[in-house]
This record gives C-alpha cells, sequence and structure tokens, in this order.
C-alpha cells in the first residue's frame, strides 16, 4: 500500500456497495475515497476533484464501462486506473489495457492482489496477472503465446454482456438503441466466432466469459 503521506484520492466505481466497502477497508485510512456506483456519478465526480486512482468495474448494471476507458483517459491522462471486475480477463484484460487501463484485476483474486496493484500503477507499472503477463512477453518475443480470444468488437462485446444477464434481442435493442435486424446480426456474429452452434450455447459462453451476469 502507499508510503505515509498525503492521503491517496481514490474513486471506486462499482454498483456494489458491499465491493466498495471491502475496497475502501482495503485502502486503509491513508486514502480519501470517494464512490460512484454509474458511470454518469463517476464523470461527474471526476470533473470535480483531481483523483490519483481510479478503481473500476466493467459491469455497472446495464453499463459496460470498456467503452468510456478511452475518453476518461484522454481528460484525465495523469490518473491511474485499476479494472477490478469479475468479468473474463482472457476476454477483457489486454483491451481494458489499450483502452487506457493501468492494471487488471479479477474479483476472485485474494486482496493482496489488489494491494499489490495499487502499489505497482502508483509506481508507475501495469499490473496483470502472471498468466496474462506470461503471453503478454511471449507475443512481443515472437513465441508461441495462449490465444487472447477472439476478436470482437466493442459493439459485440456489449451484446455478449447482455445476453449473459438473459435479455432478449428485442430488449438488446432498446438498449443499445439498435434495430432488431442490427442485433440478430451481432448475435450471429458472435455464435461464429465463439464457436456456439446454438443460441442456448451462446448463453452459456455469454454466462462463463461475462462473470458479472446473473
Amino acid at each position: 500500500m502507499p508510503e505515509p503521506g498525503p492521503p491517496l484520492n481514490v474513486l471506486i466505481v462499482d454498483d456494489h456497495d458491499i465491493v466498495r466497502l471491502g475496497v475502501r477497508h482495503l485502502l486503509g485510512e491513508q486514502a480519501l475515497v470517494h464512490e460512484a456506483a454509474t458511470l454518469a456519478d463517476a464523470r461527474a465526480l471526476l470533473a470535480r476533484s483531481p483523483f490519483r486512482l481510479l478503481i473500476l468495474d466493467l459491469g455497472l448494471g446495464d453499463e459496460f464501462s470498456l467503452t468510456a476507458l478511452p475518453q476518461i483517459r484522454r481528460d484525465h491522462p495523469g490518473l491511474k486506473i485499476i479494472v477490478l471486475t469479475s468479468m473474463a480477463e482472457e476476454l477483457y484484460a489486454e483491451r481494458a489495457l489499450r483502452a487506457g487501463a493501468d492494471g487488471y484485476v479479477m474479483k476472485t483474486e485474494l486482496a493482496q492482489t489488489l494491494a499489490a496493484a495499487v502499489a505497482a500503477v502508483l509506481a508507475g507499472d501495469v499490473h496483470v496477472s502472471p498468466r496474462l503477463r506470461s503471453t503478454l512477453l511471449r507475443r512481443v518475443a515472437g513465441g508461441p503465446a495462449a490465444a487472447a480470444g477472439p476478436e470482437l468488437s466493442p459493439r459485440e462485446i456489449e451484446v455478449l454482456r447482455l445476453v449473459g444477464q438473459g435479455r432478449s434481442t428485442r430488449e438488446i435493442a432498446e438498449l443499445l438503441n439498435r434495430s432488431v435486424k442490427t442485433i440478430e446480426t451481432h448475435k450471429q456474429a458472435l455464435k461464429d466466432k465463439l464457436g456456439a452452434e446454438s443460441p442456448a450455447m451462446l448463453i452459456k459462453i455469454a454466462l462463463a466469459w461475462c462473470g458479472d451476469a446473473p
């Protein structure tokens, strides 16, 4: 955790009270913690205060914050960002880093892992799991690297997550302000890319990969 000194100004963005409480407790008294449950509230707080660290979940109810990361990074270039989520690392971690995150931690990890991630990113490093770090290093070195998962567009990822929540095609179309036909096209593309032979299989894949789905 950070060395004694000025309070660390932190914004925790998660739609579950118990997660925010747990992270607040982990950060301790040296952190000046603010909380938000939605992207709109998070943006408002970021606009008002000079935060040093943002701890952000990818799944915020019906919101998917991965698509907001590039703009947050542009608006707040000095902000350190850790994604703390239950959404599958193999699908989302590398995309989150490319979008502007400095670290990626699964909620299934021990508390010490998040503490280590905070220390690392505040020191200017990038934090990922040892497995993902090994994959990325092998890729850079030109050696055989584990597959990072199929290449999905941001819109396909949004559709996949909503499928995992049990949303119907019409509900997804309304939430994303797209036509039913467009959503059907996205779902077919997802089936092709993920090897799903049926709508039921796509739902199972979505549940497995989008860990915050009910």
